[in-house]
This record gives structure tokens, C-alpha cells and sequence, in this order.
């Protein structure tokens, strides 16, 4: 029997990373993309291969404040273990950050956003309000993290306040 790891392998990275070709053949014009991390193959196989195509793209970690392990990492400089890791969004519930990918995701992840399960309901809401999709919270987290970025980075603009005046 072989033992396929599920995010810490190269071979593992590059398949997850197909997701990106599909991305990519859709819409073609992309400046950010906003993608989970758990265990990081999903994420450092995105970014790499948006990366090779647009390098001037923005790819944005998003990852659960209660199963943070590589914003644990990116704290300390390597892999570390979560001393409690929430599971409300089991999916990407990981105690430690692959090798490879806390290297990889290190190196090709532009920005990364922390969202918690209000913020990730709240997403879920929204998706089932807009498109009618049912989403369990792993796979509201990237919308989450578009959300709180948008809300965090862009609402601070001079342009967004023009075309969203606060009212008095």
C-alpha cells in the first residue's frame, strides 16, 4: 500500500494547482483570487500556477482564526503546531502546516486574511442568497476572506468613499 500524503507533496501541489487552469479558462483577466488554506497544497498549488501566467496577479491565503497554522508559521518562520484547532470548518482543520507548502505559500502568497465563523456564515449566507449554492463553512472561507479584505483594504480608499458616500 502507498501512502498519499494530502496537501505536503509535490506531486500532491501540482494537482491541486489544476484548479488554476480551470480559473484560468474561464476568466482570463483576473487581479486577485482569494483561495483557502488548510494544509497549504491547495494554496501554494494555485499561487504557483497563477503565478507562471500573471505575475502581476494578487493571490490572498485565507485561512479560519481558530486553525491558523500558517499564520502560526509565518509568526514563528516554520511549520508549527496549533496548540487547539477549531473545527467548524473542518476542511481546512490542520494542527501544522505542511513543510513544502509553508515554503511554497511563503514565497507565492501575496497577502493573507484571518476570518472567523461570523464572517464565514455570513458568506455561506451570501452564497446561497446569490447563486443558490450550499456551502459548508471550507468552502465560504475564500469568499469570507474576499469580503473582510475588501472591507478592511478598499473601503479606506478615496474611491470607495466617492462612490459610497457615509451619510450624515
Amino acid at each position: 500500500m502507498t501512502f498519499i500524503p494530502p496537501f505536503d507533496h509535490p506531486l500532491v501541489i501540482a494537482g491541486q494547482g489544476t484548479l488554476a487552469m480551470e480559473m484560468l479558462q474561464q476568466v482570463a483577466d483576473l487581479d486577485y483570487v482569494f483561495v483557502q488554506v488548510g494544509g497549504g497544497g491547495l494554496a501554494a498549488g494555485v499561487a504557483i500556477l497563477l503565478k507562471q501566467f500573471m505575475p502581476d496577479i494578487k493571490v490572498i491565503g485565507v485561512e479560519s482564526k481558530d486553525s491558523a497554522c500558517l499564520n502560526a508559521a509565518l509568526e514563528k518562520g516554520e511549520p508549527t503546531d496549533l496548540a487547539h484547532v477549531g473545527l467548524f470548518a473542518d476542511g481546512v482543520a490542520v494542527k501544522r502546516i505542511g513543510d513544502e507548502t509553508f515554503r511554497l505559500c511563503r514565497q507565492y502568497l501575496d497577502d493573507m486574511v484571518l476570518v472567523d465563523s461570523d464572517e464565514v456564515c455570513a458568506a455561506m449566507k451570501d452564497l446561497f442568497e446569490n447563486v443558490r449554492a450550499v456551502s459548508e463553512p471550507s468552502g465560504a472561507l475564500g469568499l469570507a476572506g474576499l469580503k473582510k479584505y475588501v472591507k478592511n483594504i478598499i473601503s479606506k480608499t478615496k474611491i470607495w468613499r466617492r462612490f459610497y458616500p457615509v451619510r450624515t
